[in-house]
C-alpha cells in the first residue's frame, strides 16, 4: 500500500520556536537546522508522465535505478503522474502523482502521494514546487532536470497547449507547454547543469532557444520516436566518474551515457519493433553557442528573403532561383518518421501538423540550388555554427541523410494562413524574434512532403 505523506515528511527537519514578546504582538523565531552534510555533485530531477506504454517504462527506469544503487555523488528525485488504471507497487491505479527520492539514507523507492488525478503537471507553480522540493531534500552542487513522457513539436493550434507541448498528461488530455515549463523553471530560480528532454521533437530551434536561458547544456531528440532506453541509471553511471564537474569532464560523461544508450538499443532491437525500425537520436547542445547560431539563421533568412524580394520586383534570374530553392526544399529531411512512407504514417493530426525539418539540410539544399553568394556564405556559417553548438550526437536508422543537427519549422504560405501560425503566436516565439524566420515561412510555396 502506498502511504500518503505530506511533503514535509521528507523535507529537512526544521524546528521553529515562536515566543510572543510584548503587547504589540512582535515575535522572535528560533530556527534549528540539521547538521549539514556534504553535498553530492549532482541531483537528477525526474519529472515524468505516463501514458500508453510509458508507465511501465518509467517504473522500470526507477526500479533499475533503485537496484543499481545511488552513488555518493549522484542523487535522484522524481515526480511521476501515473495513468489512471495503471496499478503496481508504485501506483494505486488511480492516476495519482507520486514523488520519490533516492540517495543518502533513501535507498528504496517509497512513493509519496502529493496529488490525485486532477493534479496539473502543466501548472508552473507545480513545476516550481517540484524543483524547490528536490533542491530541499537532495541539495547538490549541480542539478539536472529530466522531462520524460510524450512531447510534441512546434505546430499551430490557436490557444491550445499542444501548440508547443513538452509533456502530455494522458488522462487530462493536456500538454505542458514550452512557456509553462520555462515559467516554472523561472519561478524556482534554479540554473541547471543540463535539461534533458526524454520526449519527442524537442531538439528544435523553437525549443532550444528559450530553454538555453536556464541551463548549460540541453540533451534532446529531434525525431518523433525517442529512446525509452535512456534510463536515469545510465546517466547516473556516467556521472559518478566526474570528479570536478569541469565542462570537459561533463561532456565526456555525456558521451559515455550516449554510448551506453546505443549498446542498450542494440541489445533490445531484436525484441522491440520500434527500436529496430525507428529513426532515433539524441544531441547534446552547448547553449552558449545558441545565440551565434541564431544570428547565422537571421543572416540566412535575410539572404533568402532578398532573393524573394528581387523576384517580386521582376528579376528573372531571382524568380528562377526561387523556383529552384522551393524544389530543393521539398526534399529536405523531415524528422517525423522520415523513413516511413507517407501512406503508412499515423494519421494523428497533432503529430502531422508539426512540420519539423533539419536546419542544416535546409541551408545546404537552398544554397546548392542557386549561385547566390550571400545564401551560400550564410548556409556555410549555419553549418559551422551548428557543429559548434552540437557537441555530441547519437543516431540510429537514419534514412536519406548522414547526420542530423536541429529541427526547425518549415511550412509554406498556404499552410501558414490555413493553420493560423500568426494567431498561434509563432512570430512571438523567442526564436522568431531573434531570427525572423517567419519572414520566409509566410511567402514560400514549398511543396511539403506530408
Amino acid at each position: 500500500m502506498i502511504r500518503l505523506r505530506s511533503i514535509a515528511y521528507i523535507m529537512a527537519v526544521v524546528v521553529a520556536l515562536v515566543a510572543l514578546v510584548g503587547c504589540g504582538g512582535s515575535s522572535t523565531t528560533i530556527v534549528i537546522y540539521p547538521q549539514e552534510q556534504e553535498k553530492p555533485t549532482y541531483t537528477l530531477m525526474y519529472y515524468a508522465a505516463g501514458g500508453e506504454t510509458l508507465d511501465k517504462a518509467i517504473e522500470r527506469s526507477l526500479r533499475e535505478m533503485e537496484q543499481s544503487g545511488v552513488k555518493e555523488n549522484v542523487k535522484l528525485t522524481a515526480s511521476v503522474k501515473w495513468t489512471k488504471g495503471y496499478k503496481s507497487s508504485l501506483s494505486d491505479g488511480e492516476g495519482e502523482v507520486c514523488r520519490f527520492m533516492l540517495g543518502g539514507e533513501s535507498a528504496l523507492l517509497e512513493p509519496d502521494v502529493v496529488g490525485d488525478n486532477s493534479y496539473a503537471l502543466y501548472d508552473p507553480d507545480n513545476i516550481a514546487d517540484f524543483i524547490l522540493w528536490s533542491k530541499a531534500v537532495a541539495p547538490a552542487d549541480n542539478y539536472i532536470l529530466i522531462i520524460a513522457g510524450h512531447g510534441n513539436g512546434w505546430h499551430p493550434e490557436v490557444g491550445l497547449d499542444a501548440t508547443r507541448g513538452t509533456l502530455r498528461d494522458t488522462d487530462l488530455d493536456r500538454y505542458t507547454s514550452l512557456e509553462e515549463l520555462c515559467e516554472g523553471i523561472e519561478m524556482a530560480g534554479v540554473h541547471f547543469r543540463m535539461v534533458h528532454m526524454i520526449s519527442c521533437l524537442m531538439n528544435n530551434m523553437e525549443y532550444i532557444t528559450p530553454l538555453a536561458d536556464y541551463c548549460d547544456y540541453i540533451l534532446a531528440s529531434s525525431h518523433i520516436s525517442v529512446m525509452l532506453c535512456s534510463e536515469p541509471r545510465f546517466l547516473q553511471m556516467s556521472l559518478k566518474r566526474v570528479k570536478n564537474d569541469t565542462d570537459e569532464e561533463f561532456v565526456a560523461a555525456m558521451k559515455e551515457y550516449l554510448n551506453n544508450i546505443k549498446v542498450d538499443i542494440n541489445s533490445k532491437s531484436d525484441s522491440n519493433e520500434s527500436l529496430a525500425e525507428e529513426s532515433l537520436d539524441f544531441s547534446l547542445t552547448d547553449v552558449s553557442k545558441v545565440a551565434a547560431l541564431n544570428a547565422n539563421i537571421r543572416d540566412f533568412t535575410d539572404a533568402l528573403v532578398s532573393i524573394y524580394d528581387r523576384a517580386d520586383g521582376g528579376a528573372e534570374a531571382d524568380a528562377e532561383a526561387v523556383m529552384a530553392i522551393e524544389e530543393a526544399l521539398a526534399e529536405a529531411y523531415y524528422f517525423i518518421s522520415a523513413h516511413t512512407p507517407a501512406e503508412e504514417m499515423a494519421t494523428t493530426e497533432y503529430i502531422r501538423m508539426a512540420f519539423t525539418y533539419d536546419l542544416v539540410d535546409i541551408a545546404r539544399r537552398a544554397a546548392a540550388a542557386t549561385d547566390d553568394e550571400a545564401l551560400a556564405r550564410t548556409a556555410t556559417e549555419i553549418e559551422s555554427a551548428a557543429k559548434e553548438a552540437r557537441l555530441l550526437n547519437l543516431t540510429t536508422k537514419l534514412s536519406g541523410i548522414k547526420e542530423v543537427y536541429y529541427g526547425i519549422t518549415l511550412t509554406n504560405a498556404q499552410m501558414w494562413a490555413e493553420r493560423q501560425y500568426s494567431e498561434a503566436g509563432y512570430e512571438a516565439t523567442m526564436f522568431d524574434q531573434r531570427t525572423g524566420w517567419s519572414r520566409f515561412l509566410k511567402r514560400n510555396n514549398v511543396a511539403l512532403q506530408y
